[in-house]
């Protein structure tokens, strides 16, 4: 199989970056440096792109079983220490924890360690965080 590329052409003005892919146009900004209240900053994009994607990998993994009408609803928190944005050279400036619930419909209870194993396996924003050794805690369950 091919590999795959991707590509994005980002503008920035001030706080707000005004992204473009093939498809889609979306903005981040930073609130607090006068960016819109309205639009994403950029870890809040990661936080989305995480799950985004883990989406995604979910529906793949459904698809494979053969379950149909396979959901999922996600919550995910990021923590980091601001000291690392502001400079500060010992502080890492990326998460140093992300906080993610799961909650399936229409995936069987007998499953969920197995559709949890292979949506982390098989999930680039996922497995890109946890080689980045950010700490994932992690909790799924079925309604």
């Amino acid at each position: 199989m091919p590999t795959m590329n991707f590509a994005l052409e980002t503008v920035g003005d001030g706080a707000t970056g005004h992204h473009r892919t093939r498809s889609a146009e979306f903005w981040s900004v930073e609130q607090r440096l006068g960016g819109a209240l309205d639009k994403p900053n950029p870890l809040e994009l990661l936080l989305g792109s995480l799950t985004g994607c883990m989406n995604v990998i979910l529906q793949m993994v459904a698809s494979e079983k053969g379950w149909t009408a396979v959901s999922a609803s996600y919550q995910v928190t990021g923590e980091l220490d601001p000291r690392g944005l502001m400079g500060n050279p010992e502080v890492p400036p990326y998460f140093q924890r992300v906080t993610l619930s799961v909650r399936l419909i229409g995936v069987p209870q007998a499953e969920l360690e197995f559709v949890q194993r292979e949506v982390g396996r098989r999930c680039p924003v996922h497995r890109l965080l946890e080689k980045a050794g950010i700490d994932i805690q992690e909790s799924w369950d079925v309604a």
